[in-house]
């Protein structure tokens, strides 16, 4: 783990990581990504010189909390150990009293809905049309 630094979010880090996406950036993430960095409850992944993840928690109201992630397609070539976003997020939970976090993760997308319970989330419900795309999200959360 020697060639991993996780380091303070910034919002170009988001924004850059979107870029490598199939759809690139839709809708205006930017500005989401510009809040994530205000909020402060963000960090970034770095492997072997690469960003490699984006990730962090926005405060909905006191005690909850919605999680969000990005990385590249190509995330599982690097064999990341998955422990560091895990343990990341326990670690901002404590430091912000949270006892609940959600997260949602499109429908058909089961790595991405495998990974969300290896984290420690439940599956809540499918939420209809909730993508830019009109695709189904499924609801997830934490609750402690």
């Amino acid at each position: 783990m020697d060639n991993i630094i996780i380091r303070p979010y910034k919002a170009e880090d988001g924004i850059k990581m979107l870029e490598t996406l199939p759809n690139g950036l839709i809708g205006d993430y930017e500005k989401s990504c510009r809040e994530a960095e205000q909020e402060g409850l963000a960090f970034t992944v770095i492997y072997e010189d690469k960003m490699v993840a984006c990730a962090g928690i926005i405060i909905q109201r006191k005690g909850i909390g919605l999680a969000w992630a990005l990385y590249p397609p190509d995330i599982g070539k690097h064999h990341i150990d998955p422990r560091i976003t895990k343990d990341k997020l326990r670690e901002l939970m404590e430091e912000y009293g949270l006892w609940r976090v959600e997260s949602t993760v499109r429908a058909d997308f089961p790595a991405g809905q495998s990974y969300l319970r290896y984290m420690g989330f439940e599956r809540e419900g499918l939420m209809k049309k909730n993508e830019p795309d009109k695709t189904d999200s499924i609801l997830y959360a934490i609750v402690e």
